[in-house]
């Protein structure tokens, strides 16, 4: 399933953690916003993550995209780091 995890972390050593981690399991689509195909099987295992690296300070919101939100997602431009609606 593809999520989109959005965080709002003041700590600079936090979200830089947090960042690099979503940004190996993902595409950064803004600087605070990643976009990652989780497997269903490991979404638990994924949320504990972040949970362990944010110590559930801050914000972090993970939105899961059903198959017609992935579906009818629209890519602008040609080039790979470019804008998505979703």
């Amino acid at each position: 399933m593809t999520c989109i995890v959005a965080y709002d972390i003041e700590d600079n050593k936090m979200r830089g953690k947090l960042a690099r981690f979503l940004a190996h399991q993902g595409l950064r689509l803004q600087k605070s916003v990643f976009a990652v195909e989780v497997e269903r099987h490991v979404f638990t295992r994924f949320t504990k993550k972040i949970e362990t690296l944010t110590g559930k300070q801050g914000r972090v919101a993970i939105f899961r995209l059903c198959a017609g939100c992935q579906k009818n997602a629209i890519k602008l431009n040609d080039d790979e780091s470019s804008f998505y609606i979703f």
